[in-house]
């Protein structure tokens, strides 16, 4: 996370969660806090913010992307519904979380961030045949509408994304999806469902090798 303290953030204060406050100050001293909407556009507007953590409000992270299309958010709100999902793909840049208690979440988020930033790439993937996955909140969607995957068939399809520019070989799917007790019939499956789910090419099979996604 060594990363993170060359990054400006700005944090509701009216969350008053001073564990997780003091969590991103021991990691960065450009920690700029706000307590209402007014005081994070002037933020926004007068500091060059990469990162923002805030309750989850559309109309004014709206207002924010309008302001600035690169700045990293981290929304938290009690319930994830499939209307704050499909806002989500208008926003971009966004990923939810229930909790600020969480520190693994909150740890992966903040890393991923950190990852986009650097090369600058969207979380939200177009695919083939109108699919759009947010890797942010590991959501597929097609047409508005979010595809069901099972928490294995997504985080395989995660893996492949998250490393689309190479091949993924057998060992390391293995120890990745299964934790090392994979069955080759239970891998061919896998992505024999996703490949129902979405589409035959998205997934192309490298001999002897392994799987990579076809972006």
């Amino acid at each position: 996370m060594k990363k993170l303290k060359y990054l400006n953030i700005c944090y509701d204060l009216q969350e008053n969660n001073e564990k997780f406050y003091n969590y991103l100050s021991s990691y960065t001293s450009n920690l700029f806090k706000y307590d209402n909407d007014d005081e994070l556009i002037e933020l926004i507007n007068t500091k060059e913010i990469h990162l923002v953590v805030t309750k989850y409000n559309f109309e004014i992270l709206r207002k924010i992307r309008s302001l600035n299309n690169q700045i990293q958010i981290v929304a938290f709100l009690d319930e994830l519904n499939h209307t704050h999902l499909l806002e989500s793909l208008e926003i971009e840049y966004i990923k939810f979380i229930k909790s600020l208690n969480c520190a693994n979440e909150i740890i992966d988020t903040l890393i991923h961030c950190i990852e986009n930033i650097d090369s600058k790439k969207s979380n939200i993937i177009k695919l083939g045949n109108d699919f759009i996955y947010d890797s942010y909140n590991k959501t597929l969607f097609k047409n508005e509408q979010i595809v069901p995957l099972t928490n294995k068939e997504n985080s395989f399809l995660y893996f492949l994304l998250r490393n689309y520019t190479k091949d993924i070989n057998y060992d390391e799917i293995n120890k990745e999806i299964w934790k090392n007790k994979m069955s080759p019939d239970a891998l061919r499956s896998l992505v024999k469902e996703i490949r129902k789910k979405t589409y035959k090419d998205l997934i192309k099979n490298v001999s002897d090798i392994g799987y990579r996604v076809d972006l």
